[in-house]
């Protein structure tokens, strides 16, 4: 049956009604369909490694950034900058941020590789290293911290020639994963054998609060500190095998999941060596000290086997006549160039050790360039290093000043 359509028309009004709420009907269908494209699916999570330091938030906020499963090593502000050095979750390469808080605002360093350097200047202050680009040139962002002096700056160098063109120092100094360092002058004091290895930074101390000797073991790769103000106790025999009279410390409990003990070893002839030796005997580590970062030791008596002072080793590794040189790697440098060139010199020094080396005393850094049992061949070296244009003079050794 065909239907019957009603045949009278609508009054102008409705018309006028009834297009209004087309209108809107369609509209509101027009800005739904442009807020909901087809196929829209979740965004994917941003694969930044650091935090996205902007310049809308505040300076406190800036610093509390910080993903609960990531690490910190160094945290601080300085005037104008905002700086972090950490390590990711599930990586052992630490990244370093630089933000500068100041207008114009910028992220300058975003989650870029850092380097430890460790004590590349001779302040006390260890090293991280990042590269990065500022102001159309690349740099070197410079993260460093003092924790003898309770200080930390952030240096930026230019790359094609490292001059510095920027250092500030800072405050809020968070350093939870940072070493100490072996020659700082406010550790000196109770240090008791500091070095470093190629990968470790060695420190036994004595701890004023409790007057115990204590040990710090620092691996540099991944910004961890394996032995952590552990109880070190003195090895005083002196005839362990392969370091008979050497002065030995050990402390420390455990090494990749295994149970063992940290090993820090010394002679009177500046050589040292990390060992970490398991409970089985078995030999799991052994490092030797690098040169380019001085050896302190303040070694009490009562910590040396009997042999170390009393003749079981070779009389010059005690010379008491130091021709000292007051400088830095440059030095040492050109005085081992000095001596590959005149070989004849050296060999007339018959009481003289001649191996030069950075030393320490309470008074400072200096280059050991011979050690001598007799004041005169002593006193021959330093003239010879002066009249080569060094700044050498003769030191008086009384071992416990070292």
């Amino acid at each position: 049956m065909k239907l019957a359509w009603p045949s009278h028309r609508l009054h102008r009004w409705s018309r006028r009604l009834i297009s209004f709420l087309s209108f809107a009907l369609a509209a509101c269908f027009l800005s739904i369909s442009l807020a909901v494209p087809v196929g829209a699916v979740a965004p994917s999570p941003t694969t930044e490694i650091g935090p996205a330091w902007t310049s809308s938030l505040p300076e406190e906020t800036l610093l509390a950034q910080v993903n609960n499963t990531q690490r910190n090593v160094l945290v601080f502000n300085t005037p104008t900058y905002a700086v972090r050095v950490f390590i990711p979750a599930g990586s052992t390469v630490a990244r370093m941020n630089v933000f500068r808080r100041t207008a114009p605002t910028e992220l300058e360093l975003n989650a870029q590789p850092a380097s430890f350097r460790g004590a590349i200047t001779s302040d006390g202050f260890l090293t991280y290293e990042s590269f990065g680009s500022r102001f159309g040139r690349n740099v070197i962002f410079r993260a460093s911290h003092n924790r003898g002096s309770r200080q930390a700056r952030l240096e930026i160098l230019d790359e094609a020639n490292e001059q510095v063109i920027f250092t500030e120092f800072a405050s809020g100094i968070d350093a939870p994963q940072m070493p100490e360092a072996p020659i700082t002058g406010a550790l000196e004091r109770n240090t008791l054998l500091g070095f470093e290895t190629a990968n470790y930074a060695v420190r036994v101390f004595r701890d004023p609060a409790d007057n115990l000797r204590k040990m710090n073991i620092y691996f540099k790769q991944t910004s961890t500190t394996l032995v952590n103000g552990q109880v070190a106790t003195p090895e005083t025999s002196g005839n362990i095998p392969g370091y008979e009279c050497w002065i030995s410390y050990f402390g420390g409990t455990q090494f990749n999941g295994v149970s063992a003990r940290y090993h820090a070893r010394v002679n009177a002839g500046g050589q040292a060596v990390l060992e970490i030796i398991g409970t089985n005997g078995a030999l799991l580590l052994s490092e030797a000290r690098i040169n380019t970062i001085p050896l302190t030791v303040n070694v009490p008596i009562e910590d040396r086997p009997a042999c170390f002072v009393g003749g079981g080793i070779p009389g010059a590794a005690l010379a008491p006549f130091v021709a000292a040189v007051f400088g830095e790697q440059r030095e040492l440098d050109a005085i081992n160039a000095l001596l590959d060139r005149d070989v004849a010199t050296p060999r007339r020094l018959t009481t003289c050790t001649v191996s030069p080396r950075f030393e320490n005393a309470r008074q400072g850094q200096f280059i050991n360039a011979a050690e001598c049992t007799d004041r005169s061949q002593a006193e021959a070296m330093v003239s010879y290093l002066r009249s080569a244009g060094f700044n050498s003079r003769l030191v008086y050794r009384n071992f416990r000043y070292r």
